[in-house]
């Protein structure tokens, strides 16, 4: 009965607000635009939190740890284009840009002329003021931690705005602190329960981060050309120690320590060759030097992981896009130069330890051919038809020689059928093609976990054919969407076992076929016609169940790294005349296992809750005091270890981590000035 009331509301709500809010209105292509009258009645501070409240959009972050471009890009714009790097986050880039600075954004449906969906279904295309001035932010943050651990930040971002040349200027330096890391206990047991070894156990974790990045933009040539660098600096730490109280008392120390550096510089040129035709090109560089010391000592032994690598990547890519009657047509070439050269070193007491595979350089060249057509059929269906050709060449040196080829199609085929102006049905199917990760090609040793991998030369990445439908209602500012996606996976990568000298480690791998369900569910809901007037609820829930055949047991079972539940509900409440906003979100317990060769491994997270105050004395001035894991929730890691290949060997014991960071709060002080 409460269940049924439930829908009848939320029918009866979708069905009164069908008209578009204030604020929303049809562009020329018939997308929707939401200019600032659409936010005035939630004051978002930035651009991230006014993208956050479009209808039955999502943001998609793009794949930065995937090389290249081509469907790896996120689904957001800035007048009309991505951002030329893969560094930064999408969040990142729009939580610098105050709301003041965004004149609408512009909600792009798949089949838009002139646009590159990268495979998406919507876009957020966000045009900024073109205000002819100076402006900018400073910031100041503060979160205080319980064992006395404090994440300071402070940030400052210009913009000369003039004569169609803009320049953007940000600098930020700040600790981030891991609170799925902490303080708490590391017990062993063994299969019927008895302890084995109990001990309390601290792992602090965290990062020391400085970043400088420059956007560049004027007219040039008919078109314009934009330019970008980033320099980031990156220092993450943690602290380690057991006090072991049983069975007898001892003590193990430890730290990890990894320093990044990080360059990066793009460029990307855009201009119209006529009223029908677009040309894009995009170039960037990116390099990054990572060194990696970690220690442990007890009273009679030391050991250290050295692990050092350099890795860079190249990029060109050029589209030509023809768009006539509600048609269009692109095609396009890609090409990259990727390389990753590693050293990794274990020594314990003073004497070095092999490391399978330890000392590899890889090197991939990689070209993609790709076409893709969007037509509308009548007023409410559209298709959207492409195809990618994919070439590589991947070599390995050092410890290992091997030369590999791949070549791979990656068709797609989607249908949009919106049978109501507030209604959307679509309909996508794929080929998608994986890539490897260069450091599964490497062996590199954990102190912290005790374990050795190795590295796995034959590895190849995996492909899949998937097929999604997914459904879309719309009612004012509010929205309901609902997808169902199966995935059919070849040559799976997951763990296997890999014998290197008559000894057994645990390597990435390919684990042969398996399938893959996922349903996801999202809506956003304005109460204003509850009476409960500046008042928006909105949740986020997937569902996933893979299933693969286990190559140490060969019993069926899910495949590694997939959350089978992930579920979030926030609320926030803006009450303008007390230039005031407040609200808070709710992440739901989520599990995520590993299984590898010799133990079965799940990092239980519990459930979280976050809340924020935010106040606005005047339009320049933004006080926000927020808290988090008010909760005090727990990070709990229950590893099974068994005497060999699992299915053959008997478990040796149970670990059980549990760590807390603990509550934390913090202050957010902002300051604009300029335009």
């Amino acid at each position: 009965m409460v269940h049924g009331i439930r829908i009848a509301l939320f029918l009866w709500a979708g069905s009164c607000a069908i008209a578009p809010a204030a604020g929303q209105d049809s562009g020329d292509t018939g997308n929707p635009v939401y200019d600032q009258r659409f936010f005035d009645r939630t004051q978002p501070s930035n651009a991230y939190e006014m993208v956050a409240l479009l209808p039955a959009f999502t943001i998609a972050e793009g794949m930065a740890d995937v090389r290249g471009y081509s469907g790896v890009a996120g689904n957001v714009l800035i007048d009309g284009q991505r951002p030329a790097g893969k560094t930064d986050t999408l969040e990142a880039i729009l939580k610098r840009l105050p709301a003041s600075r965004v004149a609408r954004i512009e909600l792009i449906r798949a089949g838009t002329a002139g646009y590159d969906m990268q495979g998406h279904a919507l876009l957020a295309n966000v045009i900024l003021v073109k205000t002819g001035t100076i402006g900018g932010r400073i910031e100041a943050e503060q979160a205080l931690y319980r064992h006395g651990l404090r994440a300071p930040r402070v940030s400052a971002q210009a913009t000369f705005d003039g004569r169609g040349r803009v320049i953007d200027l940000f600098a930020t330096v700040y600790r981030e602190i891991d609170d799925e890391h902490g303080f708490g206990v590391r017990n062993r047991f063994a299969s019927d329960g008895t302890p084995l070894r109990l001990v309390d156990y601290a792992q602090p974790e965290g990062a020391d981060v400085a970043q400088a990045t420059l956007a560049y933009r004027q007219p040039l040539f008919g078109g314009t050309l934009r330019l970008n660098g980033l320099v980031q600096d990156k220092r993450k730490f943690a602290d380690i120690a057991h006090a072991v109280i049983f069975p007898a008392p001892d003590a193990i120390v430890g730290s990890e320590r990894k320093h990044a550096r990080t360059y990066e510089g793009g460029l990307r040129y855009d201009r119209a060759l006529g009223p029908a035709d677009d040309l894009e090109l995009v170039g960037s560089y990116r390099s990054v030097t990572t060194v990696g010391i970690d220690r442990e000592s007890t009273a009679w032994e030391y050991s250290v992981s050295d692990e050092r690598s350099n890795a860079s990547e190249a990029i060109l890519r050029a589209a030509l896009r023809h768009h006539r009657g509600g048609a269009t047509i692109e095609i396009g070439a890609e090409g990259a130069v990727n390389s990753l050269d590693v050293r990794n070193a274990l020594v314990e007491d003073g004497e070095p330890v092999p490391l399978p595979q330890a000392n590899v350089r890889v090197a991939e060249r990689r070209a993609e051919l790709f076409v893709t057509a969007s037509r509308p059929f009548g007023a409410r269906t559209m298709a959207e038809f492409g195809v990618r050709y994919e070439i590589s060449r991947l070599s390995q040196t050092g410890d290992i020689d091997l030369v590999k080829s791949f070549a791979f199609w990656k068709p797609r085929a989607r249908l949009v059928w919106a049978p109501a102006p507030n209604r959307t049905i679509r309909l996508l199917a794929e080929r998608a093609v994986g890539q490897l990760d260069f450091g599964d090609f490497v062996g590199a040793a954990s102190l912290t976990s005790g374990t050795i991998s190795a590295g796995n030369a034959d590895l190849e990445p995996d492909s899949l054919w998937r097929v999604e439908l997914s459904y879309e209602r719309r009612f004012g500012a509010g929205s309901f969407t609902l997808a169902a996606r199966r995935e059919w996976i070849s040559d799976l990568v997951d763990q296997l076992p890999v014998v290197v000298d008559g000894v057994l480690y645990d390597a990435v791998g390919n684990i042969g076929a398996a399938r893959r369900d996922t349903v996801e569910a999202s809506l956003k809901w304005p109460l204003d016609g509850f009476g409960a007037r500046g008042v928006v609820v909105t949740a986020d829930f997937v569902a996933r169940r893979g299933r693969a055949t286990d190559p140490a047991t060969g019993e069926r079972r899910p495949i590694s790294g997939d959350l089978p539940v992930e579920a979030r509900v926030a609320l926030a409440h803006d009450i303008p005349a007390w230039r005031l906003r407040w609200g808070g979100s709710y992440a739901f317990a989520r599990t995520e296992t590993a299984f590898k060769v010799e133990e079965i491994e799940a990092d239980h997270l519990a459930g979280r809750l976050d809340l924020f105050v935010e106040y606005r004395p005047d339009a320049r001035w933004t006080l926000r005091l927020f808290g988090k894991n008010l909760t005090d929730s727990a990070a709990t890691r229950t590893r099974d270890i068994y005497a060999g290949i699992r299915g053959d060997g008997a478990l040796r014991y149970r670990e059980l981590r549990v760590l807390r960071s603990g509550r934390y709060v913090g202050l957010t002080v902002q300051r604009s000035f300029g335009g």
